[in-house]
């Protein structure tokens, strides 16, 4: 009988949590669609607040939201916002497009962070996609083993290239797995902030910056993040910067 309600009122709580969930879901499309109308009527101040909610309360976000985002806050000259959503456009879709856009609003504004390579590029594909990049290096790396154990014991043949190819990859699955490929940035969200050589507004000044430009955090140190200042380390308040990843 225990075993029973016990079974009843399992079934009962994962029904309520789906259903729960579904809703969620629910609501943030149907907020979605609304935003997207509102934007079509030109109407971008009420669609942007939806837009912004779906992404700071309920982590929900769309590549042709970010984009709307962007294109809204680039028409109200708030080129550091712009950028901001542009980059996180980015990181979704590694659209080239955009990032030439960010480098062409750098160029005009004078910022620093935004040239990218063709191998930043690379990193950034391979780290959006972390899990299936694993996925696929350890399939290969798998086959490349079956060969050799083949190759070696079976028919006897040459199995040395195959077992280097195997150790190659073997490299580039630790090197994936334990490293992280793309650093965590931020963007300046004020102007006149001042960056210190020390977590500590006793510090020295380092340079006193505008809005806009694009760091990549080294560490964060309680109120205070250690970022690379055009290849020097400088700290910067957590409450002037937004996360861009």
């Amino acid at each position: 009988m225990q075993n029973k309600l016990f079974n009843f009122i399992t079934v009962l709580f994962f029904t309520f949590l789906s259903a729960s969930l579904t809703a969620q879901d629910l609501s943030a499309d149907r907020a979605l669609l609304h935003a997207d109308s509102l934007f079509s009527e030109g109407k971008y101040t009420e669609s942007f607040e939806i837009y912004d909610r779906l992404l700071e309360k309920e982590n929900e976000a769309t590549p042709q939201m970010l984009m709307k985002m962007a294109y809204i806050k680039e028409g109200l000259g708030n080129y550091s916002e712009a950028l901001l959503y542009l980059n996180k456009y980015y990181l979704l879709t590694s659209n080239k497009q955009a990032r030439y856009k960010m480098e062409e609003i750098a160029s005009e504004y004078d910022l620093e962070g935004y040239k990218v390579t063709d191998f930043d590029f690379f990193k950034g594909i391979v780290n959006r996609h972390y899990m299936m990049s694993n996925a696929i290096v350890l399939g290969i790396a798998l086959l490349l083993m079956t060969v050799v154990v083949y190759k070696k014991f079976k028919s006897k043949e040459n199995a040395l290239p195959y077992a280097i190819s195997l150790c190659v990859v073997l490299l580039v699955f630790f090197f994936i797995s334990n490293f992280q490929l793309q650093r965590e940035q931020v963007i300046i969200s004020a102007d006149h902030v001042y960056l210190m050589n020390g977590p500590s507004a006793g510090s020295d000044l380092i340079e006193v910056v505008k809005r806009g430009h694009r760091l990549t955090v080294l560490s964060e140190d309680d109120v205070w993040v250690k970022v690379d200042w055009m290849g020097s380390e400088a700290y910067i308040k957590q409450s002037k910067v937004k996360k861009v990843i």
